[in-house]
């Protein structure tokens, strides 16, 4: 059976991460991790003006999904 991997980002909330995890497993996947990013600056090597981006704090889901054979 083949594997089929996905990446999902959710807000520092944790009611909408309650609800990502739900709809999640209701269509099959199965929760391979969740990762919490704090709130921080990226830089952004490739522009010429102030490179710093504020990213809000969030999660990061990584999901595993059996995908039916044809």
């Amino acid at each position: 059976m083949p594997l089929r991997y996905a990446v999902e980002t959710c807000p520092n909330n944790a009611t909408v991460l309650h609800m990502k995890l739900n709809e999640a497993a209701d269509n099959g996947g199965r929760v391979l991790n969740v990762i919490w990013q704090p709130e921080h600056d990226a830089i952004d090597h490739q522009t010429d003006y102030d490179p710093r981006t504020r990213v809000e704090a969030g999660y990061v889901i990584i999901l595993e999904y059996f995908e039916a054979e044809p």
